[in-house]
């Protein structure tokens, strides 16, 4: 993976998109900013209260906290109302050994000692709006509405209710303390309580948040009680949806900025070794408005009319494009991103979004990769696709040379997990409900993308036997182990289990090109079909997995790497996936029943898939896996400086460094391979003679063919003939 250039910050939230979210990141970044550090943030977006499988996949964004790359780690606490959620999180970040700061209510599932908790004092605050309502209007008769009884943030906030009026020498009467649930129906039910009689009506009543104090307001006007006339109410928290409720809502704010910044500045000095100053937590402001005799502070009254003016344009905007009905159109991800960055304007102020697929993002049987294929979708930039380790930050973070913040929001549907979107910022800013909005419209259109070339690819080759599969005419997965079973287990030959995992390169779905892959993958199995006799079995038991049951003398890598050499001879499968879309393994049968066969063989073709899937993230790996397709497909060539530069704008002795890392070989070596794999298709294939096969390989010395085919094989051709034979 790639060095980080600057400090990353990774801050763990869920719905980013809220308010009191935004008003933490805004200080997270503003400060990480001010000293050199990129911000990554990871959210979900549904954040439900209780498990939903078809929302469980979401918080698999979640597992990018576990990159090395990561110098810090942030997490709002309040944020997760799911305990499960919080319990996977708490375990990834106790694997990491880098500062970790907790901002909100301590919870249970982050008490062990590698946390640091911050939090603004609801005693603080809440005493604060009781000083107040006693100080500026002389009211000493004043209700509290907490939360939850049960809860530790409810009880401070009634305790800081309790801490004004001793200081003020007003008496406290605990049934003056009423417990709701944070909603606004605990405002309804005690705005109607008063309204019939049950409570005397005080001069004023504080709520424990926003929410409450709407329905308090909702529940007055209804019952013609005037506020602040007949009775003042003061909410917390400022959720900034005060236009929706009248009168306008005088609040509290919790200093949540301020907040996010001291985690920064902690962070710093941990990471520089600075001693920390004793933590303060950060005082917070009145939000003055109509619903207490102060009456509204214009300039934040137009300003959050502004705000609103802002939502409700983007809201329209989104609502009357034509994105979601062009987007479903798309016939391949190539134009699936060019119609996104043609909506850019759609989302605001953002300098960039990265689309970040997984490799075998479109196989719903597919382990998931770890390798992302990533494209900038604004049309501004370069949109050609690059791949990236999911857990490789710097990737995408050196591309900008000032501190920025990302967002990462994950793309699924339902339990299958496609990648996540990065929307990036290069000034202090947060997304909103639209961008929210956006992604789920993306997510969906792309399970859409993935469902027409499914069903265009199906209608194509769809299986009408019951034993074989009508694209190819091979065993399908039934046929091939009832054949199986006939063979390996009722009869007395060694038998080898040969499996070729195939179309591993596919980089985009496209409905136009499923003919060319049809034509490749047909292409391919009658390359099994040139390995095998009229005696073995043959079979493709899934998309992408041919298997063939044979009766030979050789070793099992000899086998496979016959099949390998060829299937390198295939053009239409070369020419439409390239040499590093496939890997074959083998296995001695042994009388192994089918299953246990199958699924050793298919492990190890995983691991080598797997290997070949991370290779992808080395610089210049696209160009050198072209470059080598090149080179197999014409193997009789000589590749000298001139023409290798014709391949590889930059220096020779670059792309040599560069080859060799992506495959482990030299180039000049890969050269000579790629003959060799060309003189045993012909082979396996034929009954060419030695001088023959020399000559079709670019040999003019058979004598020098010999030597260089039994240096590479280990044995000379007429053994190796001998040894891969029926």
């Amino acid at each position: 993976m790639n060095k980080p250039k600057r400090p990353i910050i990774c801050v763990v939230a869920a719905e980013a998109n809220s308010i009191e979210q935004r008003q933490i990141l805004f200080g997270i970044i503003e400060k990480a900013q001010e000293y050199g550090y990129d911000t990554a943030v990871l959210s979900n977006i549904y954040n439900p209260n209780i498990s939903i499988n078809s929302l469980e996949c979401e918080n698999k964004i979640y597992e990018l906290v576990l990159s090395e790359q990561i110098s810090a780690v942030i997490l709002i606490s309040e944020s997760f109302v799911n305990e499960q959620i919080r319990e996977a999180i708490a375990n990834s970040m106790l694997t990491k050994d880098v500062p970790m700061i907790i901002l909100g209510a301590h919870l249970e599932e982050f008490m062990d000692s590698k946390f640091t908790f911050l939090n603004t004092s609801d005693e603080d605050d809440t005493e604060e709006i009781i000083d107040h309502l006693i100080d500026e209007h002389g009211l000493t008769d004043i209700d509290y509405l907490s939360g939850y009884d049960y809860l530790e943030l409810s009880r401070k906030r009634a305790e800081g209710y309790r801490r004004s009026l001793r200081k003020h020498g007003v008496e406290v009467n605990e049934r003056k303390i009423h417990f709701g649930d944070f909603w606004m129906t605990s405002g309804e039910e005690l705005a109607q309580k008063y309204a019939d009689g049950h409570l005397p009506l005080p001069q004023a009543i504080a709520c424990a948040n926003d929410y409450m104090a709407y329905g308090l307001l909702d529940g007055f006007r209804r019952n013609n009680i005037r506020v602040p006339e007949d009775v003042s109410v003061i909410g917390y928290e400022f959720i900034n949806k005060r236009l929706m409720h009248s009168p306008l809502l005088t609040t509290y704010q919790r200093n949540r900025a301020d907040l996010g910044r001291c985690a920064v500045e902690m962070i710093h000095d941990r990471l520089e070794g600075i001693e920390e100053p004793k933590f303060t937590p950060p005082k917070g402001r009145f939000i003055l408005g109509d619903s207490c005799p102060c009456g509204k502070d214009l300039d934040r009254y137009y300003e959050e009319l502004d705000n609103v003016k802002v939502k409700s344009d983007y809201e329209a905007w989104n609502l009357f494009s034509s994105l979601d009905q062009e987007i479903t159109e798309s016939k391949n991800l190539d134009e699936f991103v060019e119609i996104l960055g043609k909506f850019h304007w759609l989302i605001r102020d953002a300098y960039n979004v990265v689309l970040c697929l997984q490799s075998n993002w479109y196989d719903p049987t597919a382990e998931v990769s770890d390798v992302m294929t990533c494209r900038d979708v604004m049309p501004w930039l370069d949109n050609t696709p690059f791949e990236a380790h999911r857990l490789d930050f710097a990737e995408i973070f050196s591309r900008c040379q000032v501190p920025a913040v990302y967002y990462f929001n994950p793309i699924f549907f339902g339990q299958r997990m496609f990648g996540h979107i990065i929307i990036r910022y290069d000034r202090p800013d947060t997304y909103d409900d639209i961008f929210r909005n956006w992604i789920k419209s993306v997510s969906i259109c792309l399970e859409f993308l993935r469902m027409k070339n499914d069903i265009r690819y199906l209608t194509s080759c769809q299986n009408l036997s019951e034993q074989r599969d009508t694209l190819t005419g091979m065993y399908n997965a039934a046929g091939l182990e009832k054949s199986y079973n006939s063979a390996v287990l009722h009869g007395n030959k060694e038998l080898y289990f040969i499996m070729l995992r195939i179309c591993l390169s596919e980089e985009s779905l496209s409905i136009e090109n499923t003919d060319d892959r049809i034509k490749a993958i047909l292409d391919a199995s009658r390359a099994l079909d040139e390995f095998c006799g009229n005696h073995d079995i043959c079979g493709r038991i899934n998309d992408n997995t041919l298997v063939c049951v044979v009766q030979r003398n050789a070793p099992p890598a000899l086998l496979a790497d016959c099949v390998s050499a060829i299937l390198l001879q295939h053009k239409k499968y070369m020419g439409y996936y390239g040499s590093d879309s496939f890997v074959c393994v083998c296995e001695q049968c042994s009388g192994i029943p089918y299953k246990e066969i199958y699924d050793l063989c298919s492990a190890e073709a995983d691991i080598k898939a797997k290997a070949l899937d991370e290779k992808k993230v080395i610089s210049h790996y696209k160009e050198m896996a072209e470059i080598r397709s090149y080179v197999y497909s014409r193997p009789t060539e000589t590749f000298d400086s001139e023409s290798l530069h014709d391949l590889f704008p930059g220096s020779t002795g670059y792309l040599r460094s560069v080859f060799k890392q992506c495959f482990g070989i030299s180039f000049h070596k890969d050269c000579i391979i790629a003959r060799i794999a060309k003189a045993k298709y012909y082979l396996s294939t034929t009954t060419l003679n030695v001088i023959e096969i020399s000559e079709k390989c670019g040999y003019l010395d058979s004598k020098y063919f010999l030597r260089q085919f039994s240096m590479v094989v280990g044995m000379t051709p007429i053994q190796y003939r001998v040894s891969i034979q029926y």
